[in-house]
């Protein structure tokens, strides 16, 4: 699998009349940025907490970012895209893009994921060795898939991203009780100015 370098997440509102036909759109939208924009991943579903809860969710990753050049060009040609912004019934509210770092589990799953946490934060440093450290916590306590880097754009650059699969709302709960048992994580809290940190439901 080719190395993923950058990610690009968009967020929408969307009419809960519309969310199940809208999630289809989104299923045939990434086929196609695999498929002619060369995405090495795509997720997508609903965010289940905060502010923006019920609103849709895109996650893409790119080798270079000439990938996401490509990516605006099948939504100029898709019929799912130009489906969703026709509608009426949903709203880009926000779209960024993330440097990523080479961070990753010893054994992902990228694909296994039921459940996404979407955890937010500005930080002096990067925190690369201390995420590196606590890779084995994530992985034993059922931790499918980690992306983490810094967002590139929008009102919160410079910010960091950290993005976690896991296959059930247990596994989430076993991470967290374990990370806050951690002496890295629970020092790492004191380094940080965390702003947001909301659950997915993945849908494909």
């Amino acid at each position: 699998m080719a190395n993923v370098n950058f990610m690009m997440v968009t967020v929408a509102a969307c009419d809960p009349s519309f969310v199940q036909q809208a999630l289809e759109h989104v299923g045939g939208m990434a086929a196609e940025l695999r498929d002619k924009a060369g995405a090495v991943s795509t997720r997508y579903g609903v965010l289940s907490t905060g502010s923006r809860a019920g609103s849709l969710i895109l996650f893409q990753t790119y080798e270079k970012l000439d990938g996401i050049d490509k990516a605006f060009k099948v939504y100029a040609e898709s019929s799912d895209y130009q489906a969703l912004m026709t509608s009426g019934k949903l709203s880009v509210s926000m779209r960024n893009i993330v440097k990523m770092e080479a961070i990753q589990l010893a054994h992902p799953e990228p694909q296994a994921s039921t459940y996404g946490v979407v955890t937010r934060w500005r930080s002096a440093n990067s925190m690369v060795e201390t995420l590196k450290e606590l890779v084995p916590v994530f992985e034993q306590n059922g931790a499918v898939v980690m992306r983490y880097g810094t967002l590139m754009t929008g009102e919160h650059a410079g910010k960091r991203l950290l993005g976690m699969g896991y296959r059930s709302m247990d596994s989430i709960e076993k991470t967290y009780d374990a990370l806050l048992k951690n002496k890295a994580y629970t020092s790492a809290l004191s380094e940080i100015e965390l702003d947001l940190r909301n659950i997915v439901r993945f849908a494909g």
